[in-house]
């Protein structure tokens, strides 16, 4: 089948690409209220170069699935994914790498759930551009984790805990509303 947005999808396959799209719109919000906390130039640089991958990953996602068909939450999304920019954005480079990183590795995992899913076999181009999505992931992940540093104080460790468990009760709302 097609990767189009006017094909008819299971309805687990249309829950899987409305909590994608709803990730992929709080990932660009995300870079968005990192960058309206005016941070230094290295920063700014990294997040204008992964802003413009997630802006790229919502417009791939938008011709999967229609605009009916995508989270009735999508200011919500667009809310949380900048908050979740903006405070650490706030405390300073490290608390961002330690954010994005938390978000990534929770990002891939979901990805990859999704890639091994035996009905996603049916839709070669969907599965195609979710690999190509969550290759783009890991590399943020790996990236922020190597700009971060190892060590990480009990407030970040908690922060980055919060990001995660929010990022998987996002996805599970998403995949209903």
């Amino acid at each position: 089948m097609s990767a189009k947005a006017d094909c008819s999808y299971s309805l687990w396959l249309e829950r899987e690409l409305r909590s994608d799209h709803a990730g992929e719109t709080g990932a660009v919000w995300i870079y968005r209220g990192v960058l309206a906390t005016r941070p230094e130039l290295a920063l700014r640089q990294f997040c204008l170069r992964h802003l413009e991958t997630e802006k790229r990953h919502l417009e791939k996602m938008n011709t999967l699935l229609k605009p009916e068909s995508r989270s009735a939450l999508l200011s919500v999304w667009r809310a949380a994914g900048f908050l979740t920019g903006f405070f650490p954005g706030c405390l300073g480079q490290r608390a961002v790498y330690l954010t994005i990183a938390a978000v990534e590795t929770f990002v891939q995992k979901h990805y990859q759930q999704q890639i091994d899913h035996a009905e996603l076999q049916d839709y070669p181009d969907i599965r195609t551009t979710l690999q190509a999505c969550m290759d783009d992931e890991i590399e943020h992940k790996n990236e922020s984790i190597n700009l971060a540093g190892a060590h990480r104080g009990k407030f970040l460790q908690g922060w980055c805990a919060l990001v995660g468990a929010g990022s998987s009760i996002a996805v599970d709302l998403a995949r209903r509303f």
